[in-house]
């Protein structure tokens, strides 16, 4: 079921950012732009599920998801992310961000060391390790 769930998730931010038309030049005529992620140091790398196709990686500066062993960055790919306020501990690290018309709300929990927590607005998603 929560495979089927990021499967579904990913292929809804995919077919978003496809389908935004690529003729904002940057000049200020509105649309969405591409945000920054400042996930805490202690979060930073990939985590996944035991088969590793599905979980999250996390850079310096950009958030992603691994869906089927790939891995998206929403910098990397330039998605129209907006929005993005996130809110930092020891233990805890809570995104929220706007990707076309749809909010997102993410809450990854520290477990132990190398094992982590996923809710997704609102449901838990499941853990993770990290790889």
């Amino acid at each position: 079921m929560k495979k089927a769930f990021l499967l579904a998730a990913l292929t809804m931010l995919t077919v978003m950012a496809c389908g935004k038309s690529d003729d904002n030049n940057g000049n200020g005529g509105g649309g969405a732009s591409t945000g920054k992620f400042l996930p805490p140091k202690w979060i930073q790398g990939s985590w996944t599920t035991n088969d590793k196709k599905f979980g999250y990686a996390f850079k310096t500066d950009d958030f992603c998801q691994i869906t089927l062993g790939n891995t998206n960055c929403f910098k990397e790919k330039k998605l129209p992310v907006t929005d993005i306020k996130d809110q930092k501990t020891n233990n805890t690290y809570k995104v929220n961000y706007t990707i076309g018309s749809y909010k997102q709300i993410f809450v990854f929990e520290k477990e132990g060391e190398n094992k982590i927590k996923v809710t997704h607005n609102g449901r838990v998603e499941g853990s993770y390790t990290k790889q």
